[in-house]
């Protein structure tokens, strides 16, 4: 196809536009109904001459194309994405000419002015009814407001006979990707895979414009679709086909993106910030560093390659953590929290015995929809989305939790320690939580007793001398109540810092040692022990079925003995629950676990 100097043919689509009109094929029926609306119903124009024709005049080449991308107030700030998309036209191979086609729409005035001050194409948007924020999530009312006004914007291009390439600003164009495409009178070039490319091309014909004015007329119709979703529907049900429209695909081993697992320097002409959760900071960065290493390729360097967007990829475990988190909580941001490997989630494992404990406790059923599984390999993760619970995948580098890992063992202390990590984390998005070990049974709320009465910290021992706030209580790390607050985090974090002048320990161990320095004290952390007739455990069992809470499986050393043993307490429990005097199992396999 060529998009050379003297003018373009075609290119590719940006998800943020794509998705503008695409959005609305959920509501298409297999008929095509469609109603029929005016094109620019709420369209208004900034210059009263028609400046919208001004500005596509500028920017078009002769064949009446260009390029056209969308910037807000986060975008054109210091650090922000236009400057890097700019950068990478300046800089890429047989580029930087493009930058007199590009239309850059502005959804706020202070991105219009900022254009305006860089002497770019510039043109601002309103909507009738509010301004288009500068941060916008997926799903969010806005987005959708955006997607409707954006689809009305370009279905208006159309109509005026202008073809176009739709950019997201965190695309970064490396080289000039048209002599790459294959162009044979398509009416769309779309991204070749379910990710997309964030570039996509629009042909100025009969057909695509009664696209965009029938999506807008849809869209106007539901505000509540998902973009993703919806691709994938568009696609499956054949729309664009149904139409008459010819569409291509764009080879993704050139027009790259953050999804793909590897990137070859050598071909990439663009690379997308997808696969990014909203976070500018981590795009930017990932993305500058691209541009630096693609700096050096250019400079004659051998061997080089595009580097890992290990921002991103941090920003990544953070959305979905706190994503989980809003998910599970209480009206008062309070939560269950245990962690899963894949020794935990075998068939008739522990997972299955802990749920089917919370399934038949008292009063404890509901809180499995407040129960946020920190799931530390796929397997585990894989597992917990089966049961439809609220999981969190934790990827630690160089570390694999999939195997069992015996009490004390290296990979042991690595598990527990990367617990540690992520409760601190969830205390600084402002939730409380009960943290359990998955080899406890639930036999009752255990809420209505534990003390709330101020108490930062609740913890449960192991051996308990009668006294709830006496420090000489040993604790057990397998069950505690945490409330977030700035004392909390700052145990946690000393907790974790300990670690380093405390090797090779157990995470219970070093917080034993914090106890013993008076650290909750010097943090002004109230604390109380837990009552072992309540909150119970194989090292001191309870004598009371009738006000037992929980059972905890410590002073055992391997899975299959846990399983064995809270098996026979959990159905000893079922039969003589509310009997003063209970005689439990003798934890054999447990103790037979020691010698093994």
């Amino acid at each position: 196809m060529g998009f050379r100097r003297h003018g373009f043919g075609a290119s590719g689509c940006a998800v943020g536009f794509l998705v503008a009109f695409l959005m609305v094929t959920v509501l298409v029926s297999d008929s095509l109904w469609l109603p029929q609306v005016s094109v620019l119903p709420m369209f208004r124009l900034t210059n009263p001459k028609d400046g919208l024709r001004i500005q596509l005049e500028g920017a078009s080449t002769r064949n009446k194309t260009l390029i056209i991308g969308a910037i807000n107030k986060a975008s054109v700030e210091d650090d922000g994405m236009l400057q890097l998309f700019l950068q990478s036209m300046r800089e890429g191979e047989d580029t930087a000419f493009l930058i007199r086609h590009v239309l850059l729409v502005a959804t706020d005035q202070i991105a219009y002015n900022h254009c305006m001050v860089l002497q770019l194409h510039c043109y601002q948007l309103y909507t009738d009814t509010v301004l288009l924020s500068p941060a916008l999530s997926i799903q969010s009312t806005s987005l959708i407001n955006l997607a409707s006004t954006l689809t009305l914007f370009l279905g208006e291009v159309l109509v005026r006979g202008y073809s176009f390439i739709l950019t997201d600003m965190n695309v970064m164009w490396l080289r000039n990707p048209f002599a790459r495409l294959n162009h044979n009178g398509e009416d769309m070039l779309l991204s070749g895979d379910l990710y997309n490319s964030g570039l996509c091309f629009v042909s100025s014909n009969t057909k695509t414009m009664a696209l965009f004015k029938q999506s807008y007329a849809v869209m106007n119709e539901s505000r509540s679709m998902k973009g993703d979703d919806v691709l994938h529907l568009m696609r499956s049900k054949g729309f664009i086909q149904q139409l008459g429209m010819k569409v291509g695909y764009l080879d993704t081993s050139r027009f790259t993106n953050f999804c793909q697992a590897t990137l070859d320097i050598a071909k990439a002409a663009t690379v997308h910030a997808n696969c990014c959760p909203s976070n500018n900071k981590a795009k930017f960065a990932d993305l500058r560093a691209i541009l630096d290493v693609r700096k050096t390729y250019n400079n004659g360097t051998p061997n080089v390659t595009f580097p890992a967007h290990t921002s991103c990829a941090k920003s990544w475990k953070t959305h979905q953590l706190k994503t989980s988190l809003q998910a599970a909580a209480t009206g008062n941001k309070t939560l269950v929290i245990s962690y899963l490997n894949k020794a935990y989630v075998e068939e008739n494992g522990m997972l299955d015995l802990f749920l089917r404990s919370l399934k038949e406790g008292e009063d404890t059923a509901f809180l499995i929809n407040h129960l946020v599984l920190i799931t530390v390999d796929q397997t585990a993760f894989d597992r917990c989305k089966m049961h439809r619970l609220h999981c969190y995948r934790l990827v630690a580098e160089d570390l694999d939790f999939s195997k069992e890992q015996l009490f004390m063992s290296e990979g042991y202390i690595n598990l527990v320690w990367q617990k540690v990590v992520v409760l601190g984390e969830v205390l600084k998005h402002g939730y409380n939580f009960i943290f359990t070990d998955i080899d406890i049974m639930w036999l009752r709320n255990p809420f209505s007793r534990l003390s709330l009465h101020g108490e930062d910290l609740q913890i449960s021992c192991d051996d308990y001398n009668g006294r709830p706030f006496d420090d000489s209580n040993h604790i057990n790390t397998g069950f505690f109540y945490v409330a977030s607050n700035n004392k909390t985090i700052k145990l946690f974090d000393t907790w974790f810092e300990s670690r380093k002048t405390l090797e090779r320990m157990h995470d219970q161990d070093v917080l034993v040692f914090l106890k013993s320095k008076g650290v909750f004290k010097q943090l002004g952390v109230s604390v109380r022990f837990l009552d072992t007739l309540y909150f119970s455990g194989f090292c001191e069992v309870t004598k009371n079925s009738k006000e037992v809470i929980t059972v905890h499986a410590n002073c055992c050393r391997s899975i299959k003995a846990k399983v064995d043993d809270l098996t026979e307490t959990l159905e000893a429990w079922k039969k003589l629950k509310g009997t003063p005097t209970v005689g439990w199992p003798q934890r054999r396999a447990c103790i037979q676990s020691w010698s093994a």
